[in-house]
């Protein structure tokens, strides 16, 4: 049988076009051919949106890619314990990151609160990582990874009851995803616990990635981690959502992200204490957070559900050296 042109009508008024018949398959075919015409253009539209007015959209680099850095008098580092807090803050204010932060016991006792998607406006006297910081009582490292329009900024934040040393901005590779792509950074810093240097990463990656380009943005991190001859903790938002992307944009399941990345930093030698921790994010049980550690004993860790500000949710974990490391353990 060759397949004319049969409407919807047509196939209502004949029962044969609607069970098992040629004509079904007919209609059957015309119908794929139709969503298959309609991916087509959608996909054409969103490459000639890539090549022309969505570039309009993309994220220019801050007028300056220098850290800020706000220090007050704060603990060496003697403790034995080290709480370490992340949250993608999702461009808020200063104010409303303080009262999530000290509303919630046990953000609220974090030594280290590492930022992401926080920003600098120029109407404010201090970009909000430092008002966050001087809320709570803390030293803070703001580092720009994009400007905003009027000259202000979006990145990544350490805030720290301990001293603050050897700061660093690491640049990450940067990828054109069509919309809203961005310089991206982490933002790295050292700090002591029990007579041991630990060193911090702030990180925050691109959203519309697939694993293996999400590995590699991450890699410079890995890396610097491991030149670095202490404990590490690496933490942010690494984006892991449940979705590959066709062209930048269009969402395909695909599994877990997070397994991807969690097997790199498994295979350079890291602990991934919150593998097992959940979703930390408020949409379709998304677990885009993450933790990893190495040189480090982990005593307690939790998702903090009950703290709605963003659509992250902030996690954090506490920390100890092994005792052979250990100021403590050595006595």
């Amino acid at each position: 049988m060759t397949c004319g042109r049969v409407s919807r009508a047509q196939l209502r008024r004949v029962p044969a076009l609607s069970g098992n018949s040629d004509g079904g398959a007919c209609w059957r075919a015309h119908d794929v051919g139709m969503k298959l015409s309609t991916l087509l253009i959608v996909l054409a539209g969103l490459a000639l949106c890539g090549l022309v007015a969505c570039s309009k959209l993309n994220r220019a680099a801050p007028t300056s890619t220098s850290v800020v850095i706000r220090s007050v008098d704060v603990e060496a580092g003697a403790s034995s314990h080290l709480r370490v807090a992340t949250y993608n803050v999702h461009m808020e204010t200063a104010e409303a990151i303080s009262a999530a932060i000290l509303g919630n016991i046990e953000l609220a006792a974090a030594d280290i609160v590492l930022l992401q998607e926080v920003e600098a406006h120029p109407g404010e006297t201090m970009n909000r990582a430092e008002q966050v910081a001087e809320r709570l009582g803390m030293s803070a490292a703001y580092a720009p990874g994009y400007g905003l329009p009027g000259g202000g900024s979006h990145g990544v934040a350490i805030l720290s009851r301990v001293a603050l040393r050897d700061v660093e901005v690491i640049e990450l590779p940067y990828y054109h995803v069509v919309v809203n792509s961005a310089r991206r950074v982490a933002l790295a810093a050292t700090v002591r616990l029990d007579g041991q240097d630990v060193r911090i990463y702030s990180v925050h990656l691109d959203n519309r990635i697939n694993p293996s380009k999400r590995r590699r943005q991450l890699q410079p991190v890995f890396q610097a981690a491991q030149n670095f001859p202490g404990p590490v903790v690496i933490a942010g938002d690494l984006n892991t959502s449940p979705f590959c992307w066709a062209g930048n944009l269009i969402p395909i399941p695909c599994g877990k992200q997070d397994n991807a990345v969690e097997d790199a930093a498994l295979a350079i030698g890291m602990d991934t204490p919150l593998a097992k921790s959940g979703s930390t994010s408020k949409w379709f049980s998304m677990r885009l957070d993450a933790v990893y550690t190495r040189g480090l004993i982990t005593d307690a860790r939790a998702v903090e559900r009950s703290v709605r500000l963003s659509d992250h949710l902030p996690v954090w974990a506490e920390f100890r050296l092994p005792a052979s490391h250990s100021r403590t353990g050595l006595l």
